[in-house]
């Protein structure tokens, strides 16, 4: 991928992935867990089924009436029903690439010819057909095969019933969906120029970077993405401040940053989880917790400042979810905190060692994250349950770009 090359002018910088990076014809798509962004799904199989297919059930609450989505964008082939597969719908994604979802509750709200995008809602869950309860069966072929699933890039690693060979059938996974659209990533130039870049989600292509005229005024020290066009920043000063973005089209503008607390924000790093929660984490090692309750908050609505605890000695620090905390430490290792409440945490090792060279980590949630290294590359990396405090099923996703990004800061938009 072409690296990002933000110019030192006062110009507006336009970047947009070459299209000759885009799939080659029969590259496998970017499919995505077929349910909305952050729901957690068993994928199972059993004997009798054909090999590669995948039933899944929601690991909480109720599966039946729950939304069905594209894995990926593409053409309906069909959408209807057989008895076997009850109420159905098959898409194709071009390049020979087919995926099936089976048994839903009834018709599909897509019909045959339609385009969709990744996403877009197929149906809900259901049982018809050939179905002894509400499940999703779910197929992804190639030129008429079935092949193993992959979602955000990783094997299912659903590839045999056991049926009739007599090998074990494969193991039951736990599945995080990262069927969340594209990634939105804020930064900071060190001439206090922001940047606003565009990641595709299923295949980790950067999509654009534009980067603005205007410079922020104050040495910004740490930031974090509340929505689209809200960030916040403490800056060297200690205060914090919010900048409301008008624009990340084709250029990027943001109004005059608003001051809403003087003095006493000394976080050296920020990250807001996407449910309300702000985290800081200041030079002393303790973590801070905060409740935004506005989507454009004044000082009235940052509130109930909370020292959760010390002891964090981290590298790197970003929010992973609704209370959880992703950060490296500079020996190396990757960790993830959930946090329970004032002094109560739990903390999990993901990797001992290798993240050292990291020297920054953002998540937008759902299992996605990202890692910047010294030289100014930026890697992509999926876990498939993120909250699991576990990191057997992390898995390396390709690099972004290998160089460019050359932020002070870098925030990811919550999903």
């Amino acid at each position: 991928m072409t690296a990002l090359a933000l110019a030192a002018t006062g110009t507006i910088t336009i970047e947009v992935a070459n299209p000759a990076e885009a799939h080659a014809a029969g590259a496998r798509p970017g499919f995505q867990l077929p349910f909305p962004c952050g729901e957690s799904w068993r994928l199972s199989t059993y004997p009798g089924h054909d090999n590669y297919d995948v039933d899944m059930i929601a690991t909480s609450g109720t599966t039946a009436g729950r939304s069905i989505l594209a894995a990926d964008a593409g053409t309906v082939s069909f959408a209807g029903w057989s008895d076997g597969g009850g109420w159905y719908v098959k898409l194709n994604h071009g390049g020979g690439w087919e995926s099936l979802y089976l048994h839903m509750v009834s018709a599909p709200v897509v019909s045959t010819g339609q385009s969709v995008s990744q996403g877009q809602l197929l149906g809900k869950v259901g049982s018809t057909g050939n179905s002894s309860g509400p499940h999703l069966h779910h197929e992804q072929r190639r030129d008429g095969t079935k092949v193993e699933t992959y979602y955000n890039g990783v094997r299912s690693e659903i590839t045999t019933d056991g049926y009739p060979s007599g090998e074990p059938q494969s193991p039951p996974v736990v599945a995080v969906s990262a069927n969340c659209g594209n990634v939105s990533v804020y930064g900071t130039l060190s001439d206090g120029r922001l940047t606003y870049s565009a990641i595709e989600s299923g295949t980790g292509r950067r999509l654009k970077t534009v980067t603005s005229t205007a410079k922020l005024g104050f040495t910004p020290v740490a930031m974090a993405t509340l929505n689209f066009n809200t960030i916040l920043f403490t800056s060297s000063a200690g205060d914090l401040y919010r900048v409301d973005v008008i624009t990340n089209n084709t250029s990027l503008s943001y109004n005059a940053p608003v001051k809403i607390k003087s003095g006493g924000w000394t976080h050296t790093n920020l990250s807001f989880d996407g449910a309300g929660n702000l985290y800081g984490l200041n030079s002393a090692g303790h973590l801070l917790r905060y409740d935004v309750t506005a989507a454009k908050p004044a000082a009235g609505n940052v509130v109930n400042g909370t020292d959760i605890g010390g002891g964090f000695v981290l590298k790197t620090f970003t929010t992973a979810g609704p209370d959880w905390i992703l950060a490296t430490a500079a020996d190396g290792r990757l960790l993830s905190y959930k946090i329970n409440g004032v002094g109560s945490w739990s903390p999990g090792e993901l990797k001992s060692s290798t993240w050292q060279g990291m020297t920054h980590l953002l998540s937008p949630g759902a299992g996605t994250i990202f890692g910047r290294t010294g030289n100014g590359a930026l890697h992509r990396y999926g876990d498939r349950n993120p909250y699991d405090r576990s990191g057997d099923d992390l898995f390396g996703l390709g690099t972004v770009d290998d160089s460019g990004w050359t932020q002070t800061l870098l925030s990811a938009q919550p999903f």
